[in-house]
């Protein structure tokens, strides 16, 4: 009976595959008529943002040369979903939703059901309602954090946010070394992946374990535009791209989500060579995107307004309660001291217990009896927490400073061209405290028809962490790069690395680190110096920065320096600059400038 049935079982197959193939050459006629592959949401789609695709992993493409022809990769895509009677998780037609879902409105046609019960789930799970643009600020004492970090948070009908799903794209690396990491992500070094888990675990990495402060920007995407997020982000994952610290980053990939949302924000027409986290807060905003904006502050940042607000009898309250002896409190006559005491102890606890100072059990115990003795002291006043990590105040992050010179022998124009980002001797609004990370600074002299290099600094980080009762960080630097500083003003290669102390607070810090230099060109020498300096914010955007140095040389010729500068911010955009400089070596130079700063 079987050998009977066996002719037709096959001719019916042969049939059915030639109607799958005349369908499936059908649709892409129709996709080739409509130019489907020429459209910017294709485009988007394929992370291509002009002939070829950004992403590397060739799991993400269905035809050979789909990387670099869309067209052939819509008419692949097509072929698959059409054809294709495997519709599990792992089947295209699972696999790439975002795909199906725009393929079938623009030809008007439906490929069916499937069986994608992984998906289905996942956007059970989710419930996509709304999304939140989220940054984490700068991390101290890590030149990998320095510019912020920027993910997608997607928001359920829940009221609490914590269980809703965070969409990240980092780097996958194994690199404890902030500065290895830091240079491999300059130069591409790692493979990056998206990744999707609870927001709390992301609030408990940047807030509370990197001591980093989260603002979170309500983005007003429909709910249609957000599943078509979620549908893109699920064909992303475990999907690879070469990494890029300064454009393909972290938040470029954000911008990709966003536009795929809503096609007619243009979200990555605002960058050109670079892309700086704060720079695609203020992108959102300028499209138009946001609409309400939260703070979250970190512990350390909650700790250090604690600080402030109490006597240095409260603060030694702080710390003996947290080591368990509630009745200390009792010591304060003031009622809201004691509030702020116990509030301190308990936050000062948690984080004692996430660096690893103490053990699970010890945190439980101290920690639910300060939260008893505070719950019995009543309500009182909240205590005010500073946003000066803001994005929105910061100057942008590329800077043209235009600068006339007084030397002792010449009278140069200075140009300067700095791709990114900020200085010690720059206003702070908006960026951590006592950081600096600068890239590729370089400063072209004109003097008398003639145009030199005065300085071409490669990369130059610094984090001055001032020291407080609760915190005691150290403080470094690093400098590489060519600079006219030394002998008879021809470039040498300088590098330079130094660690120490500071104290202070946002309005006045100082420092003294003590670094060790290497110097190549025309006269290599290896030195050790000592430098001390300080800034002063004067309030209404206005700094002043001093720093005087001396560098001990095995050649014997010393040198000594001090600087001292200040800057007056006018605007996100623009600043005016002075400075004087005074060094000695074999003989003494003064130099005075003035200038203008233009951030872009």
């Amino acid at each position: 009976m079987l050998r009977f049935f066996l002719p037709f079982l096959l001719l019916l197959c042969a049939l059915s595959l030639s109607l799958y193939a005349a369908l499936s050459d059908e649709l892409i006629a129709q996709a080739h008529a409509k130019k489907l592959s020429e459209t910017r949401y294709w485009h988007l789609l394929m992370h291509t943002p002009h002939q070829i695709s950004e992403v590397d992993d060739p799991a993400f493409f269905l035809s050979p040369v789909g990387k670099e022809n869309l067209s052939s990769e819509l008419d692949a895509t097509i072929r698959r979903f059409s054809n294709d009677i495997n519709r599990s998780n792992e089947s295209v037609f699972c696999r790439f939703p975002a795909r199906r879902a725009w393929i079938e409105k623009e030809l008007n046609i439906s490929f069916g059901e499937g069986e994608c019960s992984e998906y289905e789930a996942l956007v059970t799970k989710m419930d996509p309602q709304k999304v939140t643009l989220v940054f984490p600020s700068a991390h101290i004492n890590s030149p990998a954090s320095m510019f912020g970090h920027t993910f997608l948070r997607i928001d359920s009908s829940m009221e609490s946010k914590l269980m809703s799903y965070a969409i990240n794209y980092a780097a996958h690396t194994d690199d404890t070394n902030g500065l290895l990491f830091a240079y491999k992500g300059l130069f591409g070094g790692y493979y990056g992946y998206y990744s999707m888990l609870p927001y709390y675990e992301k609030l408990k990495e940047y807030r509370d374990s990197e001591s980093r402060d989260v603002w979170e920007y309500d983005l007003n995407l429909t709910r249609d535009e957000v599943m078509a997020m979620v549908r893109h982000i699920w064909e992303l994952q475990r999907m690879n791209s070469w990494y890029y610290f300064f454009d393909e980053n972290c938040s470029y990939h954000m911008l990709w989500l966003a536009e795929i949302a809503r096609p007619s924000v243009r979200l990555r027409d605002h960058f050109f060579y670079h892309v700086i986290p704060p720079e695609t807060v203020r992108a959102f905003e300028e499209e138009g995107l946001v609409t309400t904006k939260h703070f979250r502050p970190s512990k350390r940042t909650k700790l250090l307004a604690y600080e402030r607000a109490l006597s240095p009898q409260g603060i030694h309250a702080v710390r003996s309660l947290g080591e368990g002896n509630i009745d200390t409190n009792q010591t304060l006559t003031d009622v809201q001291d004691r509030r702020y005491a116990l509030e301190a102890a308990a936050e000062l606890v948690e984080y004692n217990f996430i660096e690893g100072k103490i053990s699970k059990e010890l945190y439980a115990q101290r920690y639910h009896a300060l939260l008893s003795e505070r719950a019995a002291l009543g309500e009182g006043k909240t205590l005010p927490i500073p946003d000066k990590s803001n994005p929105d105040t910061a100057h942008h992050s590329a800077r043209i400073q235009i600068t006339q010179g007084w030397y002792e022998k010449r009278s140069p124009l200075l140009i300067e061209w700095r791709p990114a980002f900020h200085d010690l001797s720059e206003d702070d609004a908006g960026h951590l405290l006592g950081a600096q990370i600068e890239f590729l600074d370089t400063v072209i002299g004109l003097d008398r028809d003639k145009v030199s290099l005065e300085k071409l600094t490669v990369l130059s980080l610094a984090s001055i962490a001032p020291v407080s009762h609760f915190f005691k960080p150290f403080s470094w630097r690093m400098k590489s790069g060519w600079d006219r500083e030394y002998g008879d003003d021809r470039l040498s290669f300088v590098t330079r690395v130094g660690a120490g102390a500071a104290v202070g607070n946002e309005q006045l810090f100082g420092y003294f680190l003590s670094e060790p230099e290497v110097r190549l060109g025309f006269n290599p020498d290896i030195g050790l110096g000592f430098s001390a300096g300080g800034g002063i914010n004067w309030g209404n955007r206005m700094k002043s920065y001093v720093e005087s140095g001396h560098i001990f040389y095995l050649d014997g010729v010393d040198r000594s320096r001090i600087i001292l500068s200040h800057l007056w911010q006018w605007n996100r955009s623009s600043a005016v600059t002075f400075s004087y400089e005074a060094s000695y070596q074999l003989h003494r130079e003064d130099r005075v400038k003035l200038g203008a700063n233009l951030y872009f």
